[in-house]
């Protein structure tokens, strides 16, 4: 897949605002999410919906809704990684709303 550095940008920005809120840029043994998780989950959602980055943002709320414990689309997240995957989607959709109010 060719790299648009449009979607890099986004989602550099995205790694960014992890780090912000904390994060670490990889698992430690404690289990904790790192950015790298956060992110992997976001690049993962948005090639099984076959949308780039910047698509999967625009319709967020909907895709996470799908998504989410419940959702129609949350058996297509591996059990393994459901908790990881959910809480990336749901730190870039918070991510998302924050960028729309500047």
């Amino acid at each position: 897949m060719k790299t648009d550095y449009r979607i890099m940008d986004l989602l550099n920005r995205y790694h960014l605002y992890l780090y912000t809120l904390g994060y670490s840029i990889k698992s430690v043994k404690d289990n904790h999410c790192s950015i790298t998780d956060y992110v992997n989950a976001v690049e993962e959602i948005a090639e099984l919906e076959d949308k780039t980055v910047e698509e999967l943002a625009s319709d967020i709320d909907k895709i996470f809704q799908q998504y989410d414990k419940g959702g129609e689309k949350n058996h297509l997240i591996s059990q393994d990684n459901n908790n990881r995957t959910l809480n990336g989607l749901e730190h870039f959709k918070e991510f998302v709303s924050a960028c729309n109010k500047i």
